[in-house]
């Protein structure tokens, strides 16, 4: 929510003194928070990075929390001392919950369900934090101050129908130590009805559809059954159990308070379901007074990059209990189109590259190449006399002057000389010329390619081991895209390897021979790796439709240190064509198989 425009007001007597408690309760200096009546729109404070902190005095008054402006001053400055702290780890949490939202059945992540979710668990941790804080100063026979704003706030949302409410405030009964009935009613809302029943299509009798057009008709019928049955499966998949839940929150709000990004995970497991639960029965859960996250700024290209390279977003998803599952659960990570969903507002480029280049991360073995070693001259000798028409660099002053107070050249003169040192390995010149089939039979890469994700794998490889890439994506003829020239670019690389046509397959002889018909053999420490990622039709590589160019892949070959094709097993045909031609093979059992076998092919190139 963006807060609207209002007239500040001053941060002065009961408010300055609210604000000075609060820091020090925090034990944190911050730039004063700004004071602007009217201005919320629903929520009576919010949060931004850089970091700051407005109010909204006037509905803190209208529900209740003037008397508690420190601790909604506290409450505040905990979402940028605990939870989120930053705007990477708010970023990270929405994520997290993203997960949990999809492995909980969501059908689509809607910004709005997560906004919420993040909303909920960062409160909850911050509350908690503040609650402890406050009872630490004022004494256990206090009461918290931020527990007497919470009894004011919650009130009007006491006998809301959400069971994701009444879980949410029973768990802050059980973290503030009050009675049942305190904040919630004594027993949760009834679970809402099941899902009404699906609209039916009403189907044309098969008869009276053209006979051209019935296969299609068939196959659609097929798909919506299953579809409709698998809507009927996840109705029946969702398991809530209030009273048992908020014990497992309780614990996990606990556990996980100096850790709100691991524990964003876990509380998802258990908060979503009921968010998906009452979606499904058309009911609109919210959070009374509106969340008070008002930074909505897009996640830019390096923000994505720190945000998807954090390995706990990509584990797999525990149970209710915290049990991990055997790494084969449904949600375990946001394939590339979840993702381009939850971070719609982003550069969809950016987002993919980012998906990427952290899918390929695990599998990334840097490529490089050893050229023979030579001696490296840098350990110190002992001292010899410099004569004249000795390069006046050699002249070692210190050394010099030490000998006599008089400078004599060839009499006093000094130079140091050098011993050789053990050999000094080089590092010799790594090319990686990567060819990927974009043709209608390839997956496309904003639905999760496993050939793009194989092709990062090598290209991460090599330039991580200094060297350099070049990435081509070809389909029919024409179809050409990609880099003239080899690149250090992590991100010209992916883009490259995300170009999608869509249409038939034919190897690009013309451009390979361009490429290559110019060049010499590799020299000594200089290495060219040129592979070729495709399914089938790869036979067009060594002319097959394209006879002009026959002999392109076979004399380029002689330009290369390795060739080598990475196809699927139903492509064998092409195998004594790559063999006359001096390429090598590696067969694919499915697409999914392509970035292990990548992995693998990267430590064969290191050597």
């Amino acid at each position: 929510m963006t807060p609207g425009a209002a007239t500040s007001i001053p941060l002065i007597g009961d408010a300055r003194a609210a604000w000075d408690r609060a820091l020090a309760l925090w034990g944190v200096h911050m730039h004063d928070a700004e004071l602007r009546p009217g201005a919320g729109q629903g929520a009576p404070a919010w949060f931004t990075f850089p970091p700051s902190i407005t109010v909204d005095t006037e509905r803190v008054r209208e529900l209740g929390g003037a008397g508690e402006l420190e601790s909604v001053f506290a409450h505040e400055l905990g979402h940028h001392v605990l939870a989120p702290s930053t705007r990477i780890d708010a970023l990270k949490i929405r994520h997290q919950l993203a997960r949990a939202l999809v492995a909980s059945g969501a059908e689509s992540v809607r910004d709005d369900d997560v906004a919420l979710l993040s909303n909920l668990w960062t409160d909850v941790l911050v509350n908690t934090r503040v609650g402890l804080l406050q009872r630490r100063r004022d004494g256990e026979g206090a009461e918290p101050g931020i527990v007497r704003l919470g009894r004011a706030l919650y009130r009007p949302s006491r006998e809301s129908s959400s069971r994701l409410w009444w879980l949410y405030l029973r768990t802050y009964e059980l973290l503030w130590n009050l009675p049942p009935g305190a904040l919630a009613t004594p027993d949760p809302p009834a679970a809402p009805p099941a899902a009404t029943a699906r609209a039916r299509i009403t189907e044309v009798p098969l008869e009276k559809i053209p006979e051209r057009f019935r296969e299609k008709e068939v196959a659609l019928r097929a798909a919506r059954r299953e579809a409709e049955r698998v809507a009927a499966e996840l109705d029946g998949a969702i398991t809530t159990h209030p009273v048992l839940d908020a014990d497992l929150l309780a614990g996990i709000v606990r556990a996980f308070a100096a850790d709100p990004v691991g524990g964003a995970l876990r509380f998802g497991v258990l908060a979503a379901p009921y968010l998906v639960e009452e979606r499904r029965s058309g009911g609109a859960a919210g959070v009374p007074g509106g969340a008070c996250a008002a930074d909505d700024a897009p996640a830019t290209a390096g923000e994505l990059g720190r945000v998807l390279g954090d390995p706990r977003l990509h584990g797999a998803i525990p149970d209710r209990a915290g049990r991990a599952d055997d790494g084969t659960g449904r949600g375990q990570r946001l394939d590339v189109a979840r993702t381009l969903e939850l971070y719609a507002a982003s550069d969809p480029d950016a987002v993919v590259a980012a998906w990427y280049r952290a899918q390929a991360a695990p599998w990334v073995r840097p490529v490089t190449q050893r050229i023979p070693a030579r001696p490296a001259s840098d350990l110190p000798g002992p001292l010899e006399k410099w004569e004249s028409g000795d390069d006046l660099s050699d002249l070692d002053w210190a050394a010099t002057l030490q000998a006599g107070a008089d400078v004599v050249p060839g009499v006093t003169t000094r130079r140091r000389s050098w011993l050789d040192d053990d050999p000094e390995p080089q590092e010799g010149s790594v090319e990686l010329d990567l060819y990927i089939d974009s043709s209608g039979s390839m997956a496309r890469p904003r639905t999760g390619s496993p050939a793009v994700l194989a092709g990062m794998i090598l290209a991460l490889s090599v330039l991580r081991g200094g060297g350099r890439v070049r990435v081509t994506s070809f389909s029919g003829p024409g179809q050409v895209a990609g880099g003239d020239g080899f690149v250090r670019d992590p991100a010209r690389v992916v883009g490259d390897l995300a170009e999608y046509f869509g249409g038939s397959t034919s190897f690009p002889l013309d451009l390979l021979q361009r490429r290559y018909a110019p060049l010499a053999p590799p020299r000594d420490g200089e290495r060219r790796h040129l592979v070729v990622l495709s399914d089938d039709g790869l036979t067009s590589m060594f002319g097959d439709g394209n006879e002009p160019f026959a002999g392109v892949a076979a004399a380029t070959r002689g330009k290369l240190t390795t060739g080598t094709l990475v196809v699927l097993a139903w492509a064998r045909r092409i195998e004594p064509l790559a063999r006359e031609a001096g390429y090598d093979t590696l067969y694919l059992e499915r697409m999914d198989d392509a970035p292990r076998v990548c992995a693998r092919l990267a430590e064969v190139l290191h050597g």
